[in-house]
């Protein structure tokens, strides 16, 4: 499956990610999506904001919770729905295999992967 199959799923990633980044109201936000053969990465950086290292590591263990596969379709049909409130997390969540929110000098970078089908 190449990157073009996987757009959905990519769109509703960065609908999510974008709206957690978003919150905090930063200058400049930079994405990264990247084809790594037997999975997919997606950064998101953002200058100008920042969470507590605190919010950073706690996010970052939410991220890498192990999920209920069952759930994963139904999580990916709702990425993007405004209905779900601010973002925190609980989609991508679903979406993905892990990630990594790491404070910068300046903002935070989300990263977040899942393998190939």
């Amino acid at each position: 499956i190449d990157m073009l199959h996987q757009k959905q799923k990519i769109t509703h990633l960065l609908d999510e990610l974008l709206q957690y980044v978003l919150e905090v109201e930063p200058q400049k936000v930079t994405i990264e999506i990247e084809d790594l053969g037997d999975r997919v990465s997606i950064a998101v950086q953002e200058i100008g904001a920042r969470k507590s290292d605190r919010e950073c590591q706690q996010a970052e263990c939410f991220l890498n919770t192990p999920q209920r596969s069952e759930l994963q379709d139904y999580y990916s049909g709702l990425a993007g729905e405004e209905s779900m409130g601010p973002c925190d997390l609980r989609i991508v969540r679903m979406m993905v295999d892990g990630g990594c929110i790491e404070p910068t000098e300046s903002g935070i970078k989300v990263s977040v992967w899942w393998k190939q089908e």
